[in-house]
């Protein structure tokens, strides 16, 4: 599922669903985007290609998920569509900026807001929080702390059994895709393959180079900017709880290349900031 940031209110998601996030959301008739969906064009998404025939086994045990998604987004692509974005007033590394980690069932479900009585708390994450706007900023809003409030209520406290022993829960699943995220380097990747912005290339290549140094089968998708030109967008990696720990597999879906039209069409990547579109 690629495309947007998972803000946490109904303007932000509608502003940006254009893939499997509205897919997810109509799925399990979420009231939170309850209104008329925009710019659903944008892309085909991932999760209509899914089965769980393509899946290894289950170790979910008794956590409440089978495998783990760490989503990370090219800024460029992101903010390039007709949409736009809100560039954050901290400025965030240069690469792929996280968009979450998403507990989901090989079935092609999701759990989602697990916990009502678990509410943010932003001072937890004080230790995390220059991390945070670093690699985790919200490209939607100047609100940061709502958006990763969004990603705690919606999709951290559907961990909260695997984090059983730890009276930091919240803490905890901020810290691990934080950790997560240092492990998958996409831009470093990438760029030691000579693929990097302002170049063009394929979700073959794009695939062969992350693979090649992550050792596991990883997910590419793409989107349209503003011209109907389709770029790379999105890659994702997949983990399973394995006794206690968090283990990276093959992702699910990764021989679909449909988002990005065929193994071969040619995508691009547009510079990284905003300020440095051409006119």
């Amino acid at each position: 599922a690629s495309l947007p940031y998972d803000e946490g209110y109904v303007g932000s998601v509608l502003a940006r669903t254009c893939n499997s996030r509205m897919a997810r959301m109509t799925m399990q008739a979420v009231a939170f985007v309850a209104a008329s969906v925009l710019g659903l064009a944008q892309a085909v998404p991932l999760k209509y290609a899914r089965t769980s025939s393509s899946a290894p086994a289950s170790a979910k045990a008794d956590f409440g998920f089978d495998y783990l998604h760490l989503v990370q987004e090219w800024p460029g692509s992101f903010c390039d569509t007709k949409k736009g974005c809100l560039w954050p007033t901290n400025e965030p590394t240069k690469g792929f900026l996280l968009h979450g980690l998403w507990p989901e069932f090989f079935n092609g479900t999701w759990p989602e807001y697990c916990d009502p009585a678990a509410p943010f708390n932003m001072t937890a994450l004080s230790d995390l929080e220059d991390d945070l706007h670093t690699y985790w900023p919200s490209l939607m809003s100047p609100d940061q702390a709502s958006f990763w409030a969004h990603e705690w209520t919606r999709h951290g406290t559907c961990m909260e059994p695997f984090f059983t022993s730890s009276a930091a829960k919240e803490h905890d699943f901020f810290a691990l895709t934080l950790k997560l995220r240092e492990g998958f380097d996409a831009f470093a990747m990438l760029s030691s393959k000579g693929i990097g912005p302002a170049s063009t290339t394929s979700w073959e290549a794009v695939k062969m180079a992350l693979e090649g140094t992550y050792g596991h089968k990883v997910e590419v998708g793409c989107n349209f900017d503003k011209a109907g030109k389709r770029q790379l967008l999105e890659v994702r990696t997949c983990y399973q709880p394995v006794l206690g720990k968090i283990e990276a597999i093959d992702c699910p879906n990764e021989g679909s290349a449909v988002q990005c039209g065929s193994p071969t069409a040619p995508i691009v990547i547009p510079p990284f900031h905003p300020a440095l579109y051409s006119k």
